[in-house]
């Protein structure tokens, strides 16, 4: 069989066509991949381990894929980004503070923050 135009067109369209199937399957992945992976919370201040001086103190992070967030074991409102900031009250010697979320999967994270107060 010849190469000829006509192949060579014929080729041309049918790799296109597996082309972009292929990026659009490798697109839907790389989406999906976000919800497999179930919530994640970051906690921006104060650090785990930190001394803190004062009688409260605010706890601001943010959580990714989350549906909703407690701070032990108390509900906490969100942002639309996924922001949260709450005003805790420290007791003197260490305490230990329980961030939980939970995804639409019902999967769920818990990250625990140590603070010390003297």
């Amino acid at each position: 069989m010849p190469f000829t135009r006509t192949t060579f067109i014929r080729i041309l369209k049918i790799g296109s066509a597996v082309l972009i199937i292929l990026v659009i399957i490798a697109y839907a992945l790389w989406r999906s991949l976000a919800y497999a992976r179930g919530p994640h919370i970051n906690i921006i201040e104060p650090v785990d381990g930190a001394s803190i001086s004062a009688s409260t103190t605010v706890i601001r992070g943010n959580v990714e894929r989350a549906n909703n967030i407690t701070l032990n074991g108390r509900t906490v409102t969100i942002d639309e980004l996924g922001n949260f900031s709450e005003i805790i009250i420290v007791f003197p010697g260490i305490n230990i503070i329980t961030l939980d979320a939970k995804d639409q999967f019902e999967r769920m994270v818990e990250t625990q923050l140590r603070l010390f107060r003297k």
